[in-house]
């Protein structure tokens, strides 16, 4: 990746950077960093429905001509160069694909890890603050099987110079070390929070900078109050002002994160991909769908989808097995085979009939298990 870099010019030093990592949370947070500073870029993974939504400026996303400009310069870059040690890969491609669109057009940019960290195509910038979310096992094959594996990995973004802002429940000796007096935590950060509605709050956060009074994130779920402090924290480090962060929190769209979309039945998305997330889903449900959901599930073949059904079926009153688009996916038929009750579709279009045409009312629908199968959702239900 620094090869590839270099035969492109660096493109990744031309602006300040957040680098956001972390198991789950961190698109939030840098969804919520981004809607602070408008002007900056936005890049994230993986996207649901177009490979344009990786590569923003604020809510602008990259046309398809400045797609396929900065795609050939990346694919002449690597034909060129003598440094590669093999083709680069997709990810790659695509991270310095954004780092080339973003020189000259921004002074910022808030840029979500895709993978672990250490390893991942986006450590090669030196940023300005460092952030990581969460830790959980996910991606085991390649980050370890042990949340101090996955923390190590996940702290391979330090560069001990920086700001290093962690989640709740990054407690790590790795991070601390890598950190040193540069590690903010958020777990002490006062806050005040009061239901305005299913799934969102209305918050009272005092940081040791300042105070912020009636926040209304847009981000549904009580997992999301801790992604706002962190963001805010971020974004303090990042020399950002109270206005900035007010506005960025209170503006900031996550799509497939808790979004509903309402209708007889309502259809609620969620990308929770592995146990971690989906502990976070259960939670929710339990909090705000006591009567319980209908829930369209599919996922990876390689993720511990096991585990996740048992820590949503308490909440699920009928399932809907199916499968996204993609020969990585589970066959829903496996899925049904593991102890639970339900319907067995081919694919998202046939789950959603099914729901409209069987779920009695007032029913939501919950689809989860994968972002492909989010993204394939929204893209019919929108």
């Amino acid at each position: 990746m620094q090869a590839l870099a270099r035969a492109l010019g660096n493109p990744q030093d031309s602006f300040e950077s957040i680098l956001v990592a972390g198991t789950n949370g961190k698109g939030s947070v840098a969804c919520m960093l981004s809607a602070m500073m408008p002007d900056a870029g936005f890049y994230t993974s993986p996207h649901l429905i177009r490979l344009n939504e990786r590569i923003r400026i604020g809510n602008r996303e990259i046309s398809d001509t400045e797609l396929k400009l900065v795609f050939e310069q990346v694919k002449a870059a690597a034909e060129k160069t003598p440094d590669l040690l093999y083709p680069p890969t997709y990810f790659e491609m695509v991270t310095a694909m954004a780092f080339l669109h973003f020189r000259d057009r921004v002074k910022r940019a808030v840029l979500e890890v895709g993978l672990g960290g250490r390893l991942d195509a986006t450590n090669i910038v030196r940023q300005k603050v460092s952030v990581i979310t969460s830790i959980g096992l996910d991606h085991q094959q390649f980050l370890g099987s042990t949340l101090e594996e996955v923390a190590a990995e996940k702290a391979g973004i330090i560069k001990s110079i920086e700001p290093v802002v962690v989640g709740n429940d990054v407690d790590y000796d790795v991070v601390r070390n890598r950190a040193g007096t540069n590690l903010i935590t958020t777990q002490q950060v006062r806050r005040e929070e009061r239901v305005i509605g299913p799934g969102l709050f209305e918050l009272d956060v005092r940081t040791p900078v300042r105070e912020y009074k009636s926040l209304r994130p847009r981000l549904a779920g009580r997992h999301q109050i801790g992604n706002t402090i962190v963001a805010i924290r971020a974004a303090e480090s990042f020399g950002l002002d109270a206005d900035q962060i007010r506005e960025g929190v209170q503006n900031a769209l996550w799509p497939g994160r808790l979004e509903l979309f309402p209708g007889e039945p309502a259809f609620l998305l969620d990308g929770a991909h592995n146990p971690h997330a989906s502990r976070a889903l259960a939670s929710f449900l339990a909090e705000f769908y006591g009567q319980g959901v209908w829930m369209i599930f599919g996922a990876m073949a390689d993720k511990q989808y096991r585990e996740m059904l048992a820590l949503l079926s308490p909440h699920v009153r009928k399932w809907i097995f199916t499968r996204a688009s993609t020969p990585r996916a589970v066959m829903p038929g496996e899925l049904a085979q593991l102890g639970y009750d339900g319907v067995v579709t081919e694919d998202i279009g046939s789950a959603i009939r099914f729901a409209r045409t069987h779920a009695e009312r007032p029913t939501t629908v919950v689809v989860c298990g994968t972002l492909y199968l989010v993204g394939e959702a929204r893209a019919m239900l929108e």
